[in-house]
């Protein structure tokens, strides 16, 4: 079976409790190690290596809360939204981590301007960038709306915005791309991955056109996905909404197992083994808090 495949070497691919792109050995890759621990979680295995890789991304975090890309590389910041989720899978022994990047992801801002006739999206609404003082596009937003949730912020007025930022950027035939919908009066196309993204993030949410056109879409281009970040993004996507058919699981293990595949990559492996998991990846996003941040 492909899963018990992918966890062995995800498992024997670890380094001091933490993940590099490629499988490389040395070094830490905050998006590698925040999906590499919470695909063990969903599996239910190797609980004290997930403990190691969740130690080695609160060392990793910064005094005001973001979790830089790796441990080498201290700007942007963006992981900070996965190295959350996978904190919220946690524990109690991770509280203080997980609660300094709540804080830092209220408090950051992309910047908005004015609109613009050149392009599809309204520029005004605010979410999440990539990298500080920039614009903000779908998937930080996706990935920090997701993450918010997943620690009981549904309700928080950053939270709502981002979802009014990922609903206005949905394309007129369903799915996202990088962030907007036309330019020069030209609709640009969906991509597999970032769409599954905004699914998994606006889980929870009410099931509008917007969800249904971009559910169509996955269902649509997931059997014909070959690289393990589209499919195994779009399969999360589906999965959110009780939308994966039967066969997404044979989706899955051909593009594992597929001849001639790229050098292996724990950050594939991992989203393949999380959208072979039977559960969400957002665990109880109604959930609502009411201290804190």
């Amino acid at each position: 079976m492909f899963v018990e495949r992918l966890l062995q070497r995800l498992i024997e691919g670890a380094h001091e409790g933490a993940w590099a792109y490629g499988y490389r050995g040395r070094g830490l890759d905050a998006e590698a190690t925040a999906l590499a621990t919470l695909a063990l979680t969903a599996h239910e295995r190797a609980p004290r290596l997930v403990h190691e890789g969740l130690d080695r991304l609160a060392a990793l975090q910064a005094s005001d809360g973001g979790v830089p890309i790796r441990d080498d590389v201290p700007n942007p910041r963006w992981p900070t939204s996965l190295a959350l989720l996978a904190w919220a899978r946690g524990g109690e022994a991770f509280a203080q981590p997980r609660e300094r990047a709540v804080g830092y992801l209220l408090r950051h801002r992309g910047k908005s301007f004015s609109r613009t006739p050149l392009f599809g999206h309204d520029p005004t609404l605010v979410g999440w960038a990539w990298v500080d003082d920039t614009h903000s596009w779908v998937e930080p937003t996706a990935w920090a709306v997701a993450a918010l949730r997943a620690t009981g912020r549904a309700a928080h007025e950053r939270v709502r915005e981002g979802v009014r930022v990922l609903l206005d950027r949905c394309l007129p035939e369903g799915g996202w791309n990088y962030g907007n919908t036309r330019v020069m009066h030209h609709v640009l196309r969906p991509f597999p991955a970032t769409t599954g993204v905004a699914l998994v993030a606006l889980a929870g949410e009410g099931r509008g056109e917007e969800v249904d056109r971009s559910l169509a879409y996955l269902r649509e281009v997931a059997p014909t996905l070959r690289a393990p970040l589209s499919l195994g993004w779009a399969v999360l996507g589906l999965r959110a909404w009780a939308a994966a058919p039967d066969e997404a699981l044979e989706w899955l293990e051909r593009c594992a197992l597929e001849p001639g595949r790229r050098p292996p990559d724990p950050t594939h492996d991992a989203l393949l083994l999380l959208a072979a998991a039977d559960q969400a990846l957002v665990a109880d996003p109604r959930r609502e808090v009411h201290d804190g941040p």
